[in-house]
């Protein structure tokens, strides 16, 4: 399989690893207590555990695990490792504990939260309460990936909980486990021989190939099996091909250029309306990302989410260069763009620069690999940037918390979410947003969401342009990859090659 694989910063320890690339191999590698019904995202279904139960106030969830999942190591997946590995994201602190944070959750109280009574039970206790499908669907993404205690543990150097070994290691209930990662040229996974669910392919080779056209001819030479960054360029050529097959699914991945409110012009609301109404999105997806990105200038839900609502912005650079004169910028000013090297990211940029300079806006183009982007992104040390956001949780909470809620704009604060990134605040959103998760009522709660999905295009610095279509090719011979629209809901272990 090739794919551009740069994304990859810390390697694949659940309680650290947070793009694209990190979710497809721990959702292969490890398993959870529950996951996404494949035909119906919004429902749940068993993984780990065989049951569970929402107490009436909604404040205990009560889980009865399997007794028969054992991890990679021959080790029987129980209630403690379940408790551990939450435990341990809490206490690591990374990124990936911003998720159950948003619930409520912090490393001096989990645990209160976490309880395992038993080999077979583990117990929730929340600290106020959420609607359930809030923590569920956390749960059933990679933050709730259930590691092997004692493996882990037995690799740990001062104090790190395992984390060093874990990053270049798999220790999970997966079909594969992690057997290699050299970074920016290859992952290597293997069969996990005790996995419920045997692959077909008991080897599996990641390549790290950038380039859409090197994948393309890599795949028509045989040399590849498996295609997964093609682009509107290459697929035209597929499609007349017998021996190649495209397979797809609608994810959740936005683009969006995010704007850092500590840069004074950027704070000024009229300037990120003007920026909102310069950029000719329907010309960028029929032009440059026909068929992948699709036009979806909406609000901090994608249009696969239930109760997500449309964007009213179009290309109006009249309106636009009025808006930047009434915010006392009649002449425009100078910004720099950060955007990704690859296709179509770079592409996608100059039109960005182009349509931004038709409003008196010089945008200075930065380019560089994804890691370098996104790192730079969640240091705020950004002024625009043209990155992405795919949603983990079909539940709208998820993205409306970090979207709207930044309660401690400190370099320390516990809360880095996409708010904070981007040095956002406004209170009212936020106890909305928060107001919303903890709704019971379902009707009214999609109310809530509707109305503050209007108010935050107004509002924030975030302009949303295109929504992904998931793509991959492979040769007739290599079927069975299953793609589930979120990275951590594709699935490697159907693959057959004949």
């Amino acid at each position: 399989m090739a794919k551009g694989i740069d994304d990859v910063v810390n390697g694949f320890d659940p309680a650290q690893a947070y793009l694209g690339t990190d979710y497809e191999i721990t959702s292969n590698t490890y398993r959870m207590l529950v996951t996404l019904d494949p035909e119906d995202g919004t429902r749940y279904i068993s993984d780990l555990a065989e049951s569970w139960e929402v107490a009436e106030d909604g404040l205990t969830i009560t889980f009865i695990l399997r007794d028969d999942v054992v991890f990679e190591s021959g080790n029987p997946v129980t209630a403690e490792d379940v408790r551990w590995s939450i435990w341990r994201l809490m206490k690591m602190g990374q990124y990936p504990a911003t998720d159950y944070a948003l619930l409520g959750w912090s490393a001096e109280t989990i645990d209160e939260i976490v309880e395992a009574v038993d080999e077979r039970t583990f117990v929730i206790h929340m600290p106020e309460v959420r609607a359930p499908g809030t923590v569920l669907n956390t749960l059933a993404s990679p933050r709730g990936c259930v590691v092997d205690k004692l493996t882990a543990l037995e690799h740990e150097v001062d104090g790190d909980m395992g984390n060093a070994w874990l990053r270049t290691h798999s220790a999970g209930s997966g079909s594969y486990k992690l057997t290699e990662w050299l970074a920016g040229d290859r992952i290597i996974l293997d069969a996990n021989p005790n996995a419920e669910v045997q692959p077909n392919v008991p080897r599996l080779l990641i390549r790290n190939v950038a380039d859409p056209a090197t994948q393309l001819l890599l795949l028509e030479q045989d040399d590849i099996d498996i295609a997964r960054d093609l682009g509107s360029d290459q697929l035209p050529s597929v499609r007349e091909q017998d021996d190649l097959v495209e397979v797809s699914a609608l994810t959740t991945a936005q683009m969006n250029i995010v704007m850092n409110q500590d840069h004074e012009i950027l704070s000024n609301p009229l300037v990120i309306q003007a920026i909102k109404w310069a950029v000719d999105c329907e010309a960028i997806a029929n032009n440059i990302t026909p068929g992948i990105w699709d036009v979806w200038q909406a609000s901090f839900l994608p249009s696969n989410v239930k109760g997500a609502v449309p964007s009213t912005f179009y290309k109006d650079s009249d309106r636009a260069r009025q808006l930047l004169e009434e915010a006392g910028y009649p002449d425009g000013f100078s910004i720099t763009l950060d955007h990704f090297a690859a296709w179509p990211w770079a592409n996608i940029a100059q039109a960005i620069q182009s349509d931004m300079a038709e409003i008196g806006i010089d945008v200075q183009l930065v380019s560089a690999d994804q890691g370098q982007v996104i790192t730079k992104y969640r240091a705020r040390e950004h002024e625009l940037a043209l990155v992405y956001w795919a949603t983990n949780l079909y539940d709208p909470d998820y993205n409306a918390r970090t979207w709207c809620i930044n309660i401690d704009d400190s370099e320390d604060s516990e809360l880095k979410t996409q708010a904070w990134r981007n040095h956002f605040i406004d209170d009212d959103m936020a106890a909305r947003a928060d107001a919303a998760g903890k709704e019971l009522d379902e009707e009214v709660r999609a109310e809530m969401y509707h109305q503050l999905q209007i108010d935050f295009m107004e509002r924030a610095p975030v302009s949303w342009l295109l929504q992904m279509r998931d793509i991959a090719v492979h040769r007739a011979e290599t079927p069975g990859l299953h793609l589930g629209g979120l990275a951590y809901l594709n699935r490697f272990a159907g693959i057959t090659k004949s």
